[in-house]
């Protein structure tokens, strides 16, 4: 998936934010809070400001207490997350959802990412 999403961010730059949102929720395989940060640089993606990347602080993304965004985005197109990168929502300019996908239809998210562009 980084792969991709590297593949993205140098086609578009930064036309196209892509917003990464760590999570505990799926077995516990998220690196420390610490480690993050760093992975995401090694796969290739540039975390820093203006660099259309932004790494978002570890959230919950099903129930009560999943967060704002995510509520909202679920609000959109319904359904628990069900593991990593199970749920890719792709956003117009203005932040209203216009798809949500998964890491098995990349076709797709790339197709929307496109013709929002």
């Amino acid at each position: 998936m980084y792969s991709q999403l590297k593949e993205w961010h140098n086609k578009y730059g930064t036309q196209l934010e892509l917003l990464l949102f760590p999570s505990d929720e799926f077995g516990g395989q998220e690196l420390p809070t610490e480690k993050i940060g760093a992975f995401v640089e090694k796969m290739g993606l540039p975390i820093a400001v203006g660099s259309g990347v932004t790494l978002m602080a570890k959230v919950k993304t099903n129930g009560d207490a999943a967060d704002p965004v995510w509520k909202s985005l679920k609000a959109a197109y319904p359904g628990d997350v069900r593991w990593n990168f199970a749920a890719i929502f792709v956003c117009d300019a203005n932040g209203v959802p216009v798809g949500r996908f998964t890491s098995k239809q990349l076709p797709e998210v790339h197709a929307a990412i496109a013709a929002l562009l």
